[in-house]
């Protein structure tokens, strides 16, 4: 295979590496989605020595390094050392079948099969962990439903790969009975737009991510929105959700207590959230991704 692919003009990799150690394309292209080894605690310590290792290679070697915000763009040429001129910024987008549903019925019928009733949602999408500061999410809405004896509840939509304790962090709260956890899998695609569409609020902590296609997802189904303004969930969602700058239990308690509370907020932040998630797309990701592998064969 290896062979073959020397005659072609140029070899894309789509998720951080090329091959390293076998004859290629003289044109090498490379997209890097994050650096999040950047963040401390983000990995196991040997993660540094093998698959970063061979993200820095698959940079440093190639002739374009596609990323999609500036943040991360910032890390790759300081934690790979690799010249700006060679970075270039490709935001990713949602496909078009994320938007607003406008289906009531369709949105009570959803929460009540996850939540088991139809109560208001805060929703949280991705992968649980401490980076992405669940056991503070969790407290946090703790702590604002206690305090505003709200009727809502927290779906924790992903996977505990790491097994946070997330039965005893909820009964250490007090709210044992209002977070719904899942692994997130689903049968058909189409569920995850209805959740999205579902939730009052859609709330991302994390204290790094170099992109958030949830994030995005979510601003594409006009979904209020709540990030922590860090790294590239910052350039995500700036300008265009709820920011906390340091997303702390009190910090994102204080933001779902605003949010929540105030109706004409949460119609802003959704007018806020269409006008972003309209604007960066999966055919405009597409189309300049394209642009830039044409212009490394040109050059």
């Amino acid at each position: 295979m290896m062979l073959r692919a020397r005659k072609l003009d140029v070899l894309f990799g789509p998720s951080y590496s090329l091959p390293l150690l076998m004859p290629v394309p003289r044109k090498r292209v490379v997209a890097t989605h994050s650096v999040n080894q950047a963040q401390a605690g983000a990995h196991n310590w040997w993660y540094c020595f093998t698959y970063a290792k061979r993200d820095e290679l698959s940079a440093r070697s190639a002739d374009a390094v596609i990323v999609p915000c500036d943040s991360t763009a910032d890390l790759v040429v300081e934690k790979y050392r690799v010249d700006r001129k060679k970075i270039f910024v490709v935001p990713q987008g949602a496909d078009a079948t994320f938007r607003p549903l406008e289906n009531p019925q369709l949105a009570r019928e959803t929460r009540i099969r996850f939540l088991g009733e139809d109560v208001p949602c805060v929703l949280f999408v991705g992968k649980l962990s401490v980076r992405r500061n669940t056991p503070n999410l969790i407290a946090a809405f703790a702590k604002v439903k206690k305090a505003r004896n709200l009727p809502h509840k927290l779906l924790l939509m992903g996977p505990n790969h790491v097994n946070i304790p997330i039965a005893e962090i909820c009964r250490e709260h007090g709210v044992s009975e209002a977070v719904v956890q899942t692994d997130g899998k689903f049968t058909h695609h189409e569920e995850l737009i209805q959740i999205y569409n579902a939730a009052e609020v859609f709330v991302h902590p994390s204290w790094f991510e170099g992109w958030s296609m949830t994030t995005i997802k979510a601003l594409a189904c006009g979904t209020a929105t709540i990030a922590a303004n860090r790294g590239g969930l910052g350039d995500v969602a700036r300008g265009h959700a709820y920011m906390v700058e340091e997303p702390t239990v009190d910090a994102l308690s204080d933001a779902l207590d605003k949010v929540l509370l105030d109706e004409p907020l949460r119609r802003e932040l959704k007018r806020l959230a269409r006008q972003r998630g309209s604007a960066i797309t999966w055919e405009y990701m597409t189309r300049h991704t394209l642009d830039v592998i044409r212009d490394v064969v040109k050059n």
